[in-house]
């Protein structure tokens, strides 16, 4: 028997096998923890054999989750789901038995698991295998703010899960996550900036199209999304132009009230529209002439980095998470909730398109060379080698 044939009878791997990692995501779909997960399934390939476990399963899937599942296709990576529905109401049960049976069948080197959902998921399925216990696990830390409402289940579930070693996207969001009481001592979290892989670098529209500003991403507090209408309404009233098309692309709680908030304005010539989320957003940013991002707080957010790199116009906020990756001097953000000066600061950008455009090309090429998707993937696979050594 070979070693590698015996890392795959006991379920780890030998010096010239390809590792087994288990990914654990909230869902195929919008999210930065989501496409994170797909960059190290893409750029660790050839190292790591992966499966992605979706804990929730919406049906149908949308654009962005049909895509996902073609890439998984493509790369022969194989996809379990946990639940279709009723997560809070015995659906997380339901998800972490599926789970356990997923980690029986794969046989993982390693799982790695991805924000609250996953976690809560994983700590439940702990509990109910002995085979889920054993595995060594990875836990990534995707935000700044953890466990919104849910503080003594994080500090319970975090606890369950302290065999792993935690990564943090940012600092603020180590700081959280060490934060959390659980009644043991943890290592501080190792942080690993998320890393971009750049895209097209947009080119000036042309003479006479209308201004195209874009909000993507969730419809949810914690991006600011309620404040989006109130923002626009400073902006149209601001701004000379009346040539303005935006559009607000994203699904989440806030969806019916953003719409409904819309609809009430009054939006003199402005064409404001609401969408499903953008498949393949990242190759499509050359078709906006900025970006609206009102967080009150992030992990580390990729969309912000890849709208710069694009030489995209982005206007937002300095929300903790934010403050590591937009540089200090980046003259378009504002404080979180300050509806007034990011309005001004979106008539500004429409009013001045060419020199907005100048000042983000100039940052994102900056950013380019901090944040290497490549040294990323490979200091996760330096986890992962750790983990499985």
């Amino acid at each position: 028997m070979t070693a590698a044939t015996a890392g795959r009878a006991t379920g780890t791997a030998g010096p010239d096998a390809r590792l087994r990692i288990l990914h654990v995501i909230t869902h195929l779909d919008m999210g930065g923890a989501e496409n994170v997960a797909m960059t190290l399934v893409e750029r660790l390939h050839a190292r790591a054999a992966s499966m992605l476990f979706a804990v929730l399963d919406p049906s149908p899937r949308s654009a962005v989750g049909q895509a996902m599942t073609a890439q998984a296709a493509r790369l022969d990576v194989p996809i379990r789901t946990g639940v279709a529905g009723r997560f809070k109401s015995g659906g997380v049960l339901i998800a972490a038995r599926s789970l356990a049976r997923a980690v029986r069948a794969f046989r993982p080197d390693a799982i790695h698991v991805h924000t609250e959902i996953p976690e809560l998921t994983l700590a439940i399925a702990c509990l109910l295998s002995a085979r889920v216990r054993r595995t060594p696990l990875l836990r990534t830390v995707h935000n700044s703010t953890l466990w919104i409402d849910w503080g003594p289940i994080g500090a319970i579930v975090t606890r369950i899960l302290s065999h792993g070693h935690a990564v943090a996207v940012s600092r603020t969001a180590a700081e959280a996550d060490a934060r959390i009481a659980t009644g043991r001592t943890r290592p501080w979290p190792t942080v690993i900036h998320n890393g971009v892989t750049a895209p097209p670098r947009a080119t000036p529209r042309a003479p006479g199209a209308p201004f195209a500003l874009l909000f993507a991403g969730r419809l949810v507090h914690q991006k600011g999304a309620d404040l989006l209408p109130a923002i626009l309404s400073v902006a149209r009233a601001q701004s000379a132009r009346r040539d303005v098309t935006v559009t607000i692309a994203g699904s989440g709680a806030l969806r019916a009230a953003v719409a409904a908030d819309l609809r009430a304005r009054d939006w003199d010539g402005w064409t404001v529209s609401l969408t499903d989320p953008i498949a393949g957003l990242a190759e499509r940013l050359g078709e906006q002439d900025a970006v609206l991002l009102p967080s009150r707080f992030e992990g580390f957010a990729l969309l912000p980095l890849e709208v710069l790199m694009a030489g995209v116009p982005l206007v937002t906020t300095t929300a903790p998470g934010l403050t590591e990756a937009i540089p200090e001097d980046y003259p378009f953000q504002a404080a979180p909730d300050d509806v007034e000066a990011l309005g001004r600061l979106v008539a500004r950008v429409i009013d001045d398109p060419a020199a907005a455009r100048a000042l983000a090309a100039d940052h994102g090429a900056r950013l380019a060379e901090r944040f290497d998707v490549a040294a990323m993937a490979d200091a996760y696979w330096a986890q992962y080698r750790a983990l499985s050594a």
